[in-house]
């Protein structure tokens, strides 16, 4: 009973000589189908080949029928072409023959002669289906079948390669039938030649075409074979109708893609599943939580940060140049590096943790001087305020010059059209504007940019 298979991969000429490497050369192909998958909005798709075949039983498959050898007239077999090529490459030969009969038909039909009656000629039992080869409307005359030759004596001889191909369909865009006509001459005087020539065998030593090989789209389990495997149809573009949007809100691709199903809020948690948590607060005597940004915004945040590790705001040190316009008395503040090591030396002996405000911003280009000040606070965790409005590439070169950040508290959200740009940086969230950046938070900021693009 035939069985059918389903093969893959990025390149059909590798598919169909794996198929007749493989099955053999009676295997039928049912179907082939190219299929893009993944991308959006049709770019960035990948592009592959299902190929559909179905394998005969070996039992079914019948035998490779045997060409007779057809008598000719000695007037219908041309002289065949002598020399080195001909007898080296039969198929050489053939092609030359194809060559010149076609430029005689079309002298002949542009001299507009009349047309000479040909002698019958028994057509031979060749692998050629010119029922495939010309269309359906062109008439193709059929010849009456010889007799049966007599059987001649056994000869050794090589073994017989058919002309063309089991299952090779010959393709040929015209309706004349001088065509079809040229094609069984050819094939007549080819057999003819080599019944003479190698001791009426009938058939032509040619070799079938193979495809050059390619290296099979591999698969580590299998050792590198490429094997069939079960048909996973692609996620329909339609099962995520908000990844363009959430794209357009700054979510990163590779997040947005994964905002599948028709439901908003359900399709935007699913995306977000993955969003890296930002550490705790530290809580422990003498820990330091350095907070590292433009001095207003990143005083709010300490003072947010402060209430919620139960300190006074005796504990709300600045490292700045000035503490103008901040209420920060100048006994709370630090000039620098050096200063930042001897108040260490204080605060790890305390029974309480602090915070402590580091003015850094990129206009500022002052990264390295806020990093010295960090590590010499021996700061327990380092959060870095950035503005959401500013360019991404940009907080992220300037994030660079701060060493080890664990998490970003985004300042500016609601004057932003991309607020999601920022996940593009890779560290976890701690504030987004005045909440925490928790999941939630984020699914509910941007359900309600999608709803305002919807209205």
């Amino acid at each position: 009973m035939p069985k059918r298979l389903l093969l893959e991969g990025s390149d059909i000429e590798v598919l169909l000589s794996q198929v007749r490497d493989e099955h053999g050369p009676d295997v039928s192909i049912v179907s082939a189908d190219r299929v893009r998958t993944g991308g959006f909005a049709g770019f960035f798709a990948r592009q592959r080949y299902e190929l559909t075949v179905e394998v005969p039983d070996p039992a079914e498959r019948p035998p490779a029928p045997v060409p007779a050898p057809v008598p000719a007239p000695a007037s219908a077999v041309p002289a065949p072409p002598t020399g080195p090529a001909t007898a080296a490459d039969p198929m050489t030969a053939l092609l030359a023959r194809a060559e010149e009969q076609e430029r005689r038909l079309s002298l002949a039909g542009s001299r507009a002669a009349s047309p000479v009656p040909r002698p019958a000629v028994a057509a031979p039992s060749v692998s050629l289906n010119l029922a495939q080869a010309v269309p359906a409307q062109a008439h193709v005359p059929t010849h009456a079948a010889a007799p049966a030759a007599p059987m001649a004596p056994a000869v050794p001889t090589a073994p017989a390669v058919p002309l063309v191909p089991e299952n090779f369909v010959v393709e040929a865009g015209t309706e004349n039938r001088a065509f079809a006509d040229m094609l069984a001459s050819l094939q007549r005087d080819v057999d003819l030649r080599d019944t003479a020539g190698t001791g009426g065998t009938g058939a032509l030593s040619a070799r079938a075409y193979q495809p050059p090989p390619a290296a099979p789209a591999a698969e580590p389990e299998r050792g590198g074979a490429a094997v069939p495997r079960a048909f996973q149809p692609p996620v329909a573009e339609r099962d995520r109708p908000y990844a363009r949007a959430l794209i357009e809100l700054g979510l990163p691709e590779h997040l947005a893609l994964r905002a599948v199903g028709s439901d908003m809020y359900t399709a935007v948690r699913r995306a977000l599943a993955d969003l890296p948590e930002a550490p705790a607060l530290p809580t422990r005597p003498g820990d330091v939580l350095v907070i590292v940004g433009e001095t207003h915004a990143a005083l709010r945040m300490a003072e947010e940060a402060a209430r919620a590790m139960n300190v006074g705001a005796g504990q709300i040190l600045l490292a700045a140049r000035s503490t103008a316009g901040t209420g920060i008395h100048t006994s709370r503040r630090l000039s620098g590096p050096a200063a930042a090591v001897r108040k260490a030396r204080k605060i790890h002996r305390d029974d309480v943790p602090y915070v402590v405000v580091v003015d850094s911003t990129p206009e500022q280009a002052n990264g390295e001087w806020a990093r010295s000040v960090a590590d010499g606070l021996g700061a327990t965790v380092v959060w870095a305020v950035v503005d959401a409005t500013r360019k991404t590439a940009d907080t992220a070169r300037h994030l660079r010059t701060l060493g080890t950040v664990d998490a970003i508290a985004v300042n500016a959200v609601a004057a932003t059209g991309d607020p999601a740009s920022v996940l593009a940086l890779d560290i976890p969230v701690s504030h987004l504007a005045d909440r925490p950046g928790t999941v939630q938070a984020w699914a509910a900021l941007l359900c309600e940019r999608l709803e305002e693009k919807q209205s």
